[in-house]
């Protein structure tokens, strides 16, 4: 567990790279909230929703990439096949209304969060992958979270 909190042993790339893509997410999680956005407010989830699923694509690759660099056999087809899953479940998303669409992309995120952690224990990921993974996560969960309530309350 003292892994996971070590969010400074991302490379300072990594770290930054991460922080600035979680921009579309609080812009969208907390402008919704904000009247002086005006018009612009209706757009953020549709935004958010885009996003997110670019995102999902990115976390299947990164199951991809892993594989390549992995190269064992016996697990390889398995990593293949769930490195195509965020993105079919992010088109799902698409096709359902904004509430449901963000809970579902909350849950992939989570499934895939999960997978992530296993294979940084396994020695198949970078041990900083997962603080850094745990943390830019939690934001965009919060965020998505944020729309879901959003869209129930107004």
């Amino acid at each position: 567990m003292k892994k996971l909190a070590a969010f400074s042993s991302a490379p300072f790339m990594a770290r930054l790279l991460g922080l600035l893509g979680l921009l579309p997410f609080l812009l969208g999680g907390l402008g919704v909230w904000l009247p002086i956005l005006g018009d612009l407010r209706f757009a953020l989830p549709i935004m958010v929703l885009a996003y997110g699923a670019l995102i999902a694509s990115f976390l299947g690759g990164v199951r991809w990439g892993a594989s390549m660099q992995n190269q064992s056999s016996a697990t390889q087809a398995r990593h293949l096949l769930m490195s195509i899953v965020p993105s079919l479940v992010a088109l799902v998303a698409f096709l359902l209304p904004l509430p449901q669409a963000f809970t579902l992309l909350i849950v992939m995120f989570l499934a895939q969060g999960v997978l992530d952690f296993v294979a940084t224990e396994s020695g198949e990921l970078a041990d900083w992958y997962a603080p850094l993974r745990l943390w830019l996560t939690s934001v965009a969960i919060l965020s998505m979270a944020s729309l879901i309530w959003h869209s129930l309350t107004h």
